[in-house]
C-alpha cells in the first residue's frame, strides 16, 4: 500500500523511516505510528486526507496521513 505521510515539528525526525514504511492493507493510523517508531502519546492530531481521525481509523491506498505532535508554548 502506498501513503504520502507527513511528519511535523518534533516528528519529522521520524521521517528517513516513513518514508520505506511497508504496509500491509487494512492497516490502521496507530499500526503505521508503530511500524515508524512513534508512540501514540507523542501524536495530538492525526489527518487523514485533510480529516481529523482516531488512531483506529483504517488506511487505504493513495491516502495522505499527516502526523502532528502536542504543541506548547504561548
Amino acid at each position: 500500500m502506498k501513503l504520502e505521510i507527513k511528519l511535523f515539528a518534533s516528528l519529522q525526525k521520524f521521517m528517513p523511516k516513513a518514508e520505506k514504511v511497508e504496509l500491509d492493507d487494512h492497516c490502521t493510523v496507530k499500526e503505521l505510528l508503530e511500524k515508524i517508531g512513534i508512540n501514540s502519546s507523542e501524536v495530538a492530531i492525526t489527518l487523514v486526507n485533510g480529516r481529523h481521525v482516531k488512531l483506529d481509523k483504517t488506511l487505504h491506498d493513495g491516502e495522505t496521513i499527516a502526523i502532528f505532535p502536542p504543541i506548547a508554548g504561548g
